[in-house]
């Protein structure tokens, strides 16, 4: 059963920002629940607090793969990975953490800004998603220029929490972009 759907999404981003793809952009994705996804709810286009999407996939809905020579360029580059990158569809980069789906199975990874490893950022677009639309839904609590009334603390508990229930992998590598989304959240709180 879906966490997310369409009708979710568009009760924290406008209905026109969600970008989903044409049947010919999904040519590129066999995996059938991210085709799914991707056709029928979306992802935030404009979400500048948190995620900026590819630029072809946001102004075009463009599916980028990495080309052979990317994926030499990543299998060089971190030679114990044993990932096939030649499947990754760019998504797009919270900070400087870059995001790719496996367009074959729908899991997320993360390519750390740090130079670590790539590590699996979520299970499916769908989890990322709804990972996505849970710190929009608790903006309120953490972000003072959307806060309206008294702020209920512990945003970072409470994603921290939700992560590990709806998406347990996520959580699993301290790599993982999330821990960087819930420091930044906590470095809010800490300034309210």
């Amino acid at each position: 059963m879906s966490r997310i759907d369409r009708s979710m999404m568009e009760s924290v981003f406008e209905a026109e920002e969600l970008i989903t793809l044409d049947e010919d952009a999904l040519m590129a994705i066999p995996h059938e629940p991210t085709r799914a996804f991707l056709r029928d709810i979306g992802l935030p286009g404009q979400f500048d607090t948190w995620l900026q999407l590819d630029g072809p996939l946001a102004d075009e809905g463009v599916v980028t793969i990495v080309d052979a020579a990317g994926a030499a360029e990543l299998a060089a580059k971190y030679p114990g990975f044993g990932v096939d990158t030649s499947r990754w569809m760019s998504i797009g980069a919270i900070g400087l953490d870059s995001f790719a789906l496996d367009v074959e199975n729908g899991t997320m990874y993360c390519v750390p800004e740090s130079g670590a490893q790539p590590c699996v950022l979520n299970s499916g677009i769908e989890a990322f998603a709804y990972f996505l639309y849970a710190l929009e839904v608790e903006r309120p609590n953490y972000d003072l220029e959307v806060a309206e009334g008294p702020i209920v603390g512990n945003a970072e508990d409470r994603l921290q929490a939700l992560m590990e229930e709806v998406d347990p992998v996520a959580l699993a590598s301290p790599d993982s972009t999330w821990y960087l989304v819930l420091e930044n959240v906590k470095h809010l709180l800490d300034y309210r």
